[in-house]
């Protein structure tokens, strides 16, 4: 299951790094909570946002489940994102990532997402 989980983080990376709209609602609960940049959000208004979102590459590393179960599983990692254009470059940065897939209708799909900039010294 690990595999499969961080395929789908892998997809919803791609999909909004590509502003894929419909790609990233696959993904993602429309009453899903995300808390990105200090920002809080459902999924549906989140997804609105894909198409302008602005980043140019991404890495993920580290990534680690730190719970699961049948239907639910939690995970961390941390993603290094890139901006190629200046106005977008407040999304350039590593961040912490902690996401909660949950199995809704057997598809599993993003219900918590949370990120937090790691402090570069």
């Amino acid at each position: 299951m690990n595999n499969e989980i961080y395929q789908l983080e892998e997809l919803m990376w791609k999909a909004a790094s590509s502003g894929n709209k419909a790609a990233f609602s696959e993904l993602v609960s429309e009453n899903a909570v995300m808390v990105c940049g200090g920002y809080r959000c459902t999924g549906a208004e989140y997804s609105e946002l894909i198409s302008d979102f602005g980043i140019s590459g991404y890495e993920i590393s580290g990534f680690e489940i730190t719970a699961e179960d049948e239907d639910i599983i939690a995970v961390h990692y941390v993603v290094k994102t890139s901006a190629a254009l200046p106005e977008n470059a407040d999304l350039a940065g590593t961040f912490h990532v902690a996401s909660i897939w949950k199995r809704l209708d057997d598809k599993w799909q993003l219900v918590f997402n949370m990120d937090s900039r790691i402090l570069e010294e």
